[in-house]
């Protein structure tokens, strides 16, 4: 693990692995951390160059201090990229880090050579109903509740040591921080502005998680995105089928350049 200083003081984790170029760096959801890509990680190597961050507020980085929006994770990332002299990248974002990714492409141009958006939230936010709003803030915090919620993000076939990874793993995030971050991305408003970017992208969207949604509200607003159904994935298919993954990522790299 390693640290850099983002522009506001903080102080944040990251894990930097390979070499090559286009350089890729991998944004984890929400109450999620970089151990996450893993096996996607493992899965690509050594052909590429790979930047895993804990984002504020989450794992090795749970100790930053705010805000959590999303401009602020962005600014984040754009911090990490040009402290390490590597942009443009291609950000690799699942959850909650698709919609960072869209706010990176959105915010920084000139630093974004690619995305890759695995489930992504749409810029314009969940659209979840008020019952689903307030199920999803009782997640943060509390062990029970969240242990309910990641289930239901896994495949029906999904073994324990992996929800118990992922429970420990959204421990680490600060009940504060995880509702200031959802109150953002949940919300989020710029779906327009992802109209303006020119970045080519890959939209993978997991067969059994709201894939026509992703579909509608993501990957159709990009002018210059691909668009796959991952067959038989669910919500946590980075952690679940990270080989298909990669192959994924593998066979769209010539479209960063």
């Amino acid at each position: 693990m390693k640290r850099f200083r983002a522009s506001d003081g903080a102080e944040l984790a990251y894990s930097d692995s390979g070499s090559g170029a286009p350089v890729f760096v991998f944004v984890h959801g929400w109450q999620g951390d970089r151990s996450v890509w893993r096996g996607i990680v493992a899965a690509l190597a050594p052909e590429i160059r790979a930047i895993t961050v804990d984002q504020r507020g989450s794992g090795d980085s749970n100790g930053a201090p705010g805000p959590y929006g999303l401009e602020r994770l962005a600014a984040d990332l754009h911090d990490l990229v040009t402290a390490l002299d590597v942009a443009p990248v291609v950000i690799v974002g699942h959850s909650m880090g698709g919609t960072v990714a869209l706010r990176f492409a959105v915010d920084y141009p000139e630093a974004t050579q690619g995305l890759v958006l695995i489930a992504p939230v749409p810029a314009s936010g969940g659209g979840f109903s008020e019952r689903r709003v307030e199920y999803l803030r009782s997640t943060a915090g509390d062990p029970v509740v969240v242990r309910h919620w990641l289930t239901r993000t896994l495949s029906a076939e999904h073994d324990a040591a992996t929800l118990d990874r992922l429970c420990a793993v959204a421990r680490l995030t600060p009940r504060e921080a995880g509702l200031e971050s959802f109150a953002s991305w949940g919300f989020a408003d710029f779906a327009d502005a992802t109209r303006r970017i020119k970045a080519p992208a890959l939209v993978i969207a997991p067969e059994h998680d709201a894939a026509e949604s992703v579909k509608r509200n993501v990957a159709a607003l990009l002018p210059n995105a691909e668009y796959v159904v991952l067959p038989d994935g669910a919500h946590y298919a980075i952690v679940e089928q990270p080989q298909q993954i990669a192959e994924l990522i593998r066979q769209g790299k010539s479209r960063f350049g």
